[in-house]
């Protein structure tokens, strides 16, 4: 027990520097300095992946719709857990013109245990409009460096645990209707939080 606490908090420190270097690139990119043509932070782009349906799906399902993007586990023991719910409470506090205008996807840095029949299981526990996408091993690992997201395998041996863990970064990805970068939210972020900023992004 002791040492899966251990990992989780050398998950959450890896966390805290990464989203420090992101959140550093995303304050640069305030409605105001996009309109002026200037450069967004290179995060975000193609993935060929197949969802919890059965569906493969492309970066193309960005487009049209304002997305939070989340990358994690389903065995995740708690911090996956916490903030799918947090997108799922985001998405209920919205309306219902607004929640058509919305999506979550969850895509797993652990496609050798998420397959598509795993997550069908798990997604819809914390909101029906979440969409969990999966893949080969280089199909994840392409998705993560295009959204610049850490993650990395931990035996059981030395996470103290029955089986394996991943050690992985806790970001919550807000893309617009063109599927284009616009800024992170760290892992605990209030639902009101991320629909404050999901209706900056719909007002435009």
């Amino acid at each position: 027990m002791k040492r899966r606490t251990f990992w989780t908090g050398l998950a959450v420190l890896a966390t805290a520097a990464l989203l420090g270097t992101v959140v550093l690139v995303a304050d640069r990119l305030s409605p105001q300095k996009s309109e002026q043509g200037q450069g967004r932070a290179a995060i975000g782009g193609p993935f060929s992946l197949t969802d919890h349906t059965g569906q493969p799906v492309t970066q193309d399902i960005l487009k049209g719709k304002i997305s939070l993007v989340y990358f994690g586990y389903s065995f995740c023991p708690d911090i996956c857990p916490t903030d799918l719910q947090l997108i799922g409470q985001a998405l209920d506090q919205m309306t219902d013109e607004e929640r058509a205008d919305a999506q979550a996807l969850f895509i797993t840095i652990d496609p050798e245990r998420d397959t598509a029949q795993q997550l069908a299981g798990y997604v819809p526990l914390f909101h029906p409009q979440i969409r969990g996408l999966t893949g080969t091993p280089e199909q994840i690992d392409a998705a993560a460096r295009a959204y610049r997201a850490y993650y990395k395998k931990v035996s059981a041996e030395e996470a103290g645990t029955s089986d394996y863990l991943m050690d992985h970064s806790a970001f919550i990805y807000l893309m617009d209707r063109n599927g284009t970068f616009v800024r992170v939210f760290g892992h605990g972020v209030e639902p009101a939080e991320m629909l404050e900023w999901f209706r900056k992004v719909r007002a435009g």
